[in-house]
């Protein structure tokens, strides 16, 4: 099983706003994902959670509200696929690792440092630089859907 923290590309692809190919390619991640034997990792309450919620909000259209749906029935709510840590079980980061990424991606390398072996999945080229720096395995989200789905 492999284990990975992805940030907010996911949401921004599924909601539309990087264009109908991208909302495809990532859905088919949400139908695949159920069936994978990997897992999901993210921090309740941080902004990719919330992201998540607001996709089922009533202000989005209705196909990102059911894309958003089906998001929560098929992963969030499968503990085998997700793994939701609370801000108190978090592993503090270094501080050459917090000196050399935004503070807005604290949360993300935090996720990853406290599941031993978890991939970065982001669009942020330096963030996955700063991870690979301090010996942290990430992928691009085009290297993730290549690899993994």
């Amino acid at each position: 099983m492999v284990a990975f923290v992805i940030n907010e590309w996911l949401w921004h692809d599924l909601a539309g706003d990087n264009g109908l190919q991208a909302q495809r390619e990532t859905f088919s991640v949400v139908e695949k994902f159920p069936a994978s034997d990997h897992r999901l990792v993210w921090i309740q309450g941080s902004r990719f959670d919330q992201k998540a919620w607001n996709l089922c909000k009533g202000t989005q259209p209705m196909i990102v509200q059911r894309i958003g749906r089906a998001f929560v029935l098929t992963v969030r709510e499968n503990a085998d696929r997700c793994l939701i840590l609370t801000s108190e079980s978090l592993i503090a980061l270094p501080d050459n690792l917090a000196s050399s990424t935004n503070v807005d991606d604290h949360y993300l390398l935090q996720a990853q440092l406290t599941v031993g072996g978890a991939i970065l999945v982001s669009t942020d080229t330096p963030l996955r630089e700063a991870a690979g720096t301090a010996g942290l395995h990430s992928l691009s989200r085009d290297e993730f859907l290549k690899t993994y789905f």
